[in-house]
């Protein structure tokens, strides 16, 4: 079992090798204390490599009496198998858990810890309501991989995959290479991609991406099973979320491309669990923070107050995680949210607010956006969507580093729409000066009546915080793929001109609209790279080849036969 070990005063660290129910072996290094008495363990799997290891907490888990146990996922480090994105997390993580329970330094307890496919591995494995799992601490974390991870709303999130993939294609040819394997043909064709990503991001068909995907099977995987339910369904750890029993301490981003998921799993298991204790121990952290970074930097705004560090999270994560090991009741409040605008931290005893005032406000024909159903049949609003020329991701929930020209405005977080500005692809609503504060909290989503020239169309949605100084600055954002308005399980065909309802959902946010600001709804047909480009056809996105792609006429219909609005979660000031 053991391989190395190093005494690091009254504690050691070991590497130990642990067989799957399939014989195969994965590999981890244990941390413990040399004291007889044995400790709860906290488990973290992940695929990435060492050196990204390093920012896990195991010196504050070590101080708070855990032993820790850090796992290379399957086909990853020096863990045997072949890597497929998801595919054996659920059986892998209930096979450590069961070794974990019967080592004699463990006192058969373990908790799971750790961000985005840390956070996946452990809600893989929580609703099988394992023997010994005590508590989970998934941060980043999405509720589904087809419709929340891969896709979203049917549009496929390119920027998070192709740059994902290419993290663990790096990562994958660096460990081959250290074990003497001739990398050089595949290094070469890496590389190539790398030098003009703009170019690797417009490549079609997507299936041509072969630098990835000879690497990591999963990219091809990802593009042919878009319709497969049966292979998401098999993987998916949604459906068993509610059987959930153990405390949950769910940490997530205004701007994290996963929000949703780390908000429904929240709510999914404190409303649905099966058991009282289950429900009443669920916790929800939502700071002004994107996938990677919790400083409180956010795109082009910087919220100071809403570092992890400002509210002790690691502390508090630790704290959450004794507290459960020892069956005391919880100190960490059900619901903490950082209220963007007013930038201070808030304690809740729900998500969504209770309190909650919801509110329709109306795109209007003249490009106004007001509180009142636009009267009359004015004829509807118009652009050419041309994805040879789509729209450029500005900001918002993206996973893309970079940006073009070498900039940084593909990258996450809370940036000024005024760069689109010349685009006549843009429809901008925007409401008169706000006479008061008013405050955004809670979910949201558009709601648009819209036809397209096209057999299949995308439309995407920003709410935008316009400054007194001219500045229009992301708050949330969403996309929906016509063919997918009823979900991904229920695909239908659009016919070219006719008016369909699409809802968009926009996710969620906590934001102060300043008085003196303006509220604004900016509609479009892309959002490139973080999103596929659609080309009419109604291809699957793997399929789509440059010869497919045809400008259409979008029209958006702002009437009282047709009222697109938007649905905003108002808090009223009296009872914040």
């Amino acid at each position: 079992m053991t391989q190395t070990m190093e005494t690091m005063e009254s504690r050691v660290m070991e590497k130990v090798r642990i067989r799957m129910r399939d014989g195969i072996v994965l590999v981890a290094t244990a941390y413990r204390s040399l004291s007889a008495e044995p400790q709860p363990v906290l488990l973290v799997r992940t695929p990435y490599v060492e050196s990204m290891a390093r920012t896990l907490p195991v010196a504050p888990a070590l101080a708070a009496g855990f032993a820790v146990v850090v796992q290379s996922c399957r086909g990853t480090a020096e863990s045997g198998g072949v890597l497929h994105a998801f595919e054996n997390e659920s059986d892998d993580g209930l096979d450590t858990i069961a070794w974990l329970i019967d080592q004699p330094w463990a006192n058969g307890q373990v908790c799971m810890f750790g961000a985005s496919y840390l956070g996946m591995a452990q809600l893989a494995v929580s609703g099988k309501n394992p023997e010994g799992l005590a508590a989970i601490v998934p941060i980043v974390a999405t509720n589904n991989y087809r419709d929340g991870l891969v896709y979203r709303q049917g549009a496929m999130q390119l920027g998070q995959g192709l740059g994902w993939h290419m993290l663990k294609t790096a990562q994958t040819l660096g460990e081959r290479a250290q074990r003497g394997q001739d990398i050089a043909a595949q290094m070469g064709a890496f590389l190539g991609m790398t030098r003009d990503m703009e170019a690797t991001f417009r490549t079609l068909p997507l299936t041509d991406l072969t630098a990835v995907s000879d690497v990591l099977p999963s990219w091809t995987t990802w593009l042919e099973k878009e319709t497969d339910s049966g292979y998401w369904d098999g993987i998916n750890y949604t459906k068993d979320r509610t059987r959930t029993a153990v405390p949950a301490l769910h940490v997530g981003g205004w701007f994290d491309l996963f929000l949703a998921g780390t908000l429904d799993n929240f709510t999914a298991i404190a409303q649905g669990a099966e058991t009282a204790e289950a429900r009443s121990n669920q916790h929800l952290v939502i700071g002004p923070w994107t996938h990677a970074d919790q400083s409180g930097a956010a795109g082009e705004l910087h919220f100071a107050a809403g570092a992890a560090q400002v509210i002790r999270l690691e502390e508090q994560q630790m704290r959450f995680l004794r507290e459960s090991v020892d069956s005391i009741p919880s100190s960490i409040p059900p619901v903490q949210i950082f209220v963007m605008g007013a930038d201070r931290w808030r304690s809740e005893e729900e998500w969504p607010l209770a309190r909650t005032d919801w509110q329709k406000w109306y795109l209007q024909p003249d490009g106004s956006l007001g509180d009142t159903v636009p009267a009359g049949n004015a004829s509807p609003l118009q652009y050419v969507h041309d994805p040879h020329d789509p729209v450029p991701t500005v900001g918002g929930g993206t996973l893309i580093n970079g940006g073009p020209d070498g900039g940084a405005g593909y990258m996450p977080g809370s940036r000024d729409q005024r760069v689109l500005d010349s685009r006549d692809d843009v429809l901008r609503f925007s409401s008169s000066v706000l006479e008061q504060d008013m405050e955004v909290t809670g979910p949201l989503s558009v709601t648009l009546f819209a036809a397209t020239s096209a057999e299949d169309a995308d439309f995407t949605a920003k709410l935008v915080n316009v400054f007194p100084d001219g500045r229009a600055m992301g708050v949330a954002d969403g996309i929906v793929r016509a063919r997918y308005r009823n979900g991904m399980d229920a695909p239908s065909t659009v016919e070219p001109g006719e008016v369909y309802e699409y809802t968009i959902d926009l996710v969620a946010t906590s934001q102060v609209f300043k008085k003196g600001h303006r509220i604004r709804i900016d509609i479009a047909s892309s959002n490139f790279p973080c999103f596929d480009r659609n080309s009419g056809t109604g291809k699957l996105a793997g399929h789509v080849t440059q010869d497919d792609l045809s400008p259409a006429t979008q029209s958006v219909f702002c009437t009282s036969v047709f009222p697109s609005h938007v649905v905003l979660p108002v808090i009223s000031s009296k009872e914040k």
